[in-house]
């Protein structure tokens, strides 16, 4: 009797679990979960996190030369001012070559000096002397006539000036502007005189002894 309740029972649960049961091979499986792109999820309470700063575009480091200016690009040239460069003067009126060099500052100051020296009578000789060996190569028997002639003349002082013509200097220019041949300073630089006076020399006379001649023919030169 048992069993035929228990057949019974059987026979009236089997739709059910042929229903409710899952299909042989079926396998069941984890569901998938879906999250929203757009949610942000929020970091735990413990962490820490620092909000995103937005990124600048990184400019390269701009080159500069050895004197760490700043190189010039095509976006953003650099223009750097001239600066004045420093010029050495030499006071003097001297006539020097235009290009400063440590020799041509020498032969500044020798030629200074030898100015100096000439503003006096004795010293007007010796520098006459030496300029007519090195210029024109006028020896002793020359300047011994040069040495007479413009001793009559003015007596070798640079500032002599002849009250009757204007006649001015050692050499006795008339007039006294055509030293400007040979430079501006011939008021204040015996040397200048000399230098015209040598020159007028040579071209009309070629020596110091025929110019001579004549100054004792005319009194004059």
């Amino acid at each position: 009797m048992h069993s035929n309740i228990a057949r019974g029972l059987a026979f009236a649960l089997l739709p059910t679990l042929l229903f409710s049961a899952p299909a042989i091979g079926d396998e069941s499986s984890p569901k998938e979960v879906l999250v929203n792109a757009s949610a942000t999820a929020t970091p735990p309470a413990n962490l820490n996190v620092e909000p995103t700063q937005p990124t600048q575009p990184t400019q390269p480091d701009q080159p500069v030369d050895s004197a760490g200016t700043p190189a010039a690009t095509e976006l953003a040239p650099v223009v750097v001012e001239p600066q004045p460069t420093p010029a050495l003067l030499i006071s003097t009126k001297v006539p020097t070559t235009s290009r400063v060099t440590p020799s041509t500052i020498a032969g500044a100051l020798n030629a200074l000096k030898l100015v100096e020296k000439a503003k006096t009578p004795k010293g007007a000789r010796s520098v006459g002397k030496v300029m007519a060996q090195d210029k024109y190569g006028w020896g002793a028997a020359q300047y011994t006539c040069l040495n007479t002639l413009w001793t009559k003349e003015s007596r070798w002082n640079y500032r002599s000036r002849n009250k009757v013509t204007g006649a001015h200097g050692i050499p006795q220019a008339y007039p006294a502007t055509k030293y400007e041949s040979i430079g501006s300073d011939w008021r204040t630089n015996p040397i200048t005189q000399m230098s015209w006076g040598l020159k007028y020399i040579k071209v009309r006379y070629q020596t110091p002894c025929k110019a001579l001649r004549t100054f004792y023919r005319i009194n004059m030169y």
